[in-house]
C-alpha cells in the first residue's frame, strides 16, 4: 500500500468542507504567484478514451526508455482510483448501461501517481488504463489485465514534457468501456459523470488548490460514440451539447477547449472494414454540427490512426498501440499550439 502525504489529504478535506467544492462549487484557484499555473488535461469517454490498445513490445521499450531517462522532468501526475467497469441490466433510458464502480482491490489509496506509459499503480506510477471487469489494479498477466492495455497518455506526456519541461501536468482520466453518452450527459442516468466528478475531478482539484496551484485546462479529450451507433443525430447532438455545457459550467472551465475524437465512419477502417460497418454517421454528423456551432470544440479525425480488430469483442475495433500513440502526439501538438496563455483558467463560481 502506498501512503500519500497525509497533510495534503487533510488540506484537501478542509478545502472541500469549508468551501463546498463540488462540481459546480464556489471556490476559485489560489492566487499564489509562487505556485504558478499548472496544466490540467481531462480524458473522458469509453474504451478508446481509456486506451484498449494491446501493447506492442517495441513501442513499450521506446516509451520505457524515455520515461526512465533524465529527459523526463517528472513533473507529470495522474489521479488514480481503483475502479472497474460493471454491466448493468438497464438504466432509466432502457439501455444496457456500463458504469464505472470502485474496484475490488484497494491496491493504492486514491491520489496522485506519477504519469507513466502503462499501469503499474503498485509502484506509484500509472496511466490508469483498465480493461472492463479487470479494472485498473495491477494483477494477472496478458492483454486482458490492467497492465495489458495502453492509452494515449504515454505519448501525450512525453511530447508535452519535451516541449514544456518546467510545466506541471495533471491528468484527470476516466474511460468507461462501452458507455453510452447518456451516462455522461443525460440527467436520467449520469452515473459515469457523477463518478468522475465525485472521485476524480473534485478531490484532484481540491488537492491542487490546497497546494496553492492555479489549474488551467489544457484541454479535454472526449472519445465516445460507438455505443450510440443506434441513436439518431438529434439525440447525440443534444447530449453532446449538454456535456460541453457541463465542462464549461459545472467543471468551471467556461473557456475550456474540448477535442472530440471523430468516430470511425462506417466501413472506413482499413484494418477491418467489415468490423466498422456498424459505426454511426449520425454520431459523426452530430459531432460535426456541435463543432460548427461552438468554437471551443475541435474535431480530431481518427480515421488515419491505426486500429486493431478483436475477435473476442465480436469484431469491435479499438485503436492499436501505434494508434493511441499517434492520438497522444496529435493532442499534444494541439494543446501546445494553443499554449498556456490560451488554456482555460479555473473559474468558480461561473459568472
Amino acid at each position: 500500500m502506498i501512503n500519500r502525504n497525509s497533510m495534503s489529504r487533510t488540506l484537501s478535506v478542509i478545502v472541500l468542507s469549508v468551501c463546498g467544492l463540488l462540481c459546480g462549487g464556489s471556490v476559485s484557484a489560489s492566487q499564489n504567484d509562487e505556485a504558478g499555473d499548472v496544466a490540467v488535461m481531462i480524458v473522458i469517454g469509453q474504451s478508446n478514451a481509456d486506451g484498449s490498445a494491446m501493447f506492442d513490445p517495441e513501442l513499450d521499450s521506446e516509451m520505457k526508455a524515455w520515461y526512465e531517462s533524465p529527459a523526463n522532468p517528472r513533473k507529470m501526475k495522474i489521479w488514480y482510483r481503483s475502479s472497474k467497469v460493471e454491466n448493468q441490466a438497464s438504466n432509466a433510458l432502457g439501455e444496457a448501461a456500463r458504469w464505472v464502480v470502485d474496484g475490488d482491490t484497494a491496491d493504492v489509496d486514491p491520489g496522485w501517481l506519477d504519469l507513466w506509459y502503462r499501469n503499474e499503480n503498485t509502484l506509484g506510477r500509472t496511466a490508469m488504463n483498465m480493461i472492463h471487469g479487470y479494472g485498473t489494479w495491477s494483477i494477472g498477466g496478458g492483454t486482458d489485465c490492467a497492465q495489458g492495455r495502453r492509452g494515449m497518455e504515454g505519448a501525450f506526456g512525453k511530447a508535452f514534457a519535451e516541449a514544456m519541461p518546467e510545466t506541471e501536468l495533471y491528468v484527470l482520466k476516466l474511460g468507461v468501456s462501452g458507455s453510452f453518452i447518456s451516462s455522461w450527459a443525460n440527467p436520467a442516468d449520469d452515473h459515469n459523470w457523477n463518478y468522475f466528478c465525485d472521485n476524480i475531478f473534485r478531490p484532484a482539484m481540491a488537492d491542487l488548490i490546497a497546494q496553492g496551484k492555479r489549474p488551467k485546462l489544457a484541454g479535454v479529450w472526449w472519445m465516445q460514440g460507438c455505443a450510440d451507433s443506434g441513436c439518431d443525430r438529434e439525440y447525440y447532438l443534444e447530449s453532446l451539447k449538454r456535456l460541453v455545457g457541463r465542462v464549461h459550467d459545472v467543471l468551471c472551465f467556461p473557456e475550456g477547449k474540448i477535442y472530440v475524437g471523430h468516430v470511425v465512419a462506417p466501413g472506413e477502417s482499413s484494418v477491418a472494414p467489415d468490423g466498422s460497418t456498424s459505426f454511426s454517421r449520425n454520431v459523426r454528423d452530430a459531432q460535426d454540427e456541435v463543432a460548427a456551432e461552438d468554437p471551443s470544440i475541435e474535431i480530431v479525425e481518427t480515421g488515419d490512426f491505426d486500429l486493431q480488430y478483436e475477435d473476442a469483442f465480436g469484431g469491435y475495433i479499438h485503436f492499436s498501440h501505434s494508434g493511441v500513440n499517434a492520438i497522444g502526439r496529435e493532442l499534444a501538438r494541439r494543446v501546445l499550439s494553443v499554449g498556456p496563455d490560451g488554456w482555460a483558467p479555473y473559474v468558480c463560481p461561473v459568472k
